[in-house]
């Protein structure tokens, strides 16, 4: 069996509902980030906002995921910090 780039990019939509919870662990699922460098951002207070429950469960929601994502577009690469 030949490796496939685009299989690598192949992410699955995020859910319409809003409110539903995705696990840190299951963030590249449908986003382009590994769930270490989204643990990161969070110690650094940035990227998506997210949901603590207990000392060690993080989620993200469909719609906070969402509206990161619309905050991430630049027109162009100056200062798109």
């Amino acid at each position: 069996m030949q490796h496939q780039d685009s299989d690598e990019l192949a992410l699955l939509p995020l859910p319409e509902n809003d409110g539903t919870l995705i696990r840190r662990t299951d963030l590249p699922r449908y986003l382009p980030i590994a769930s270490q460098t989204a643990a990161r951002w969070a110690v650094e207070g940035q990227g998506p906002r997210f949901i603590k429950v207990g000392k060690r469960l993080v989620a993200y929601r469909a719609g906070d995921l969402r509206a990161w994502l619309r905050d991430q577009t630049r027109e162009n690469t100056v200062n798109a910090a």
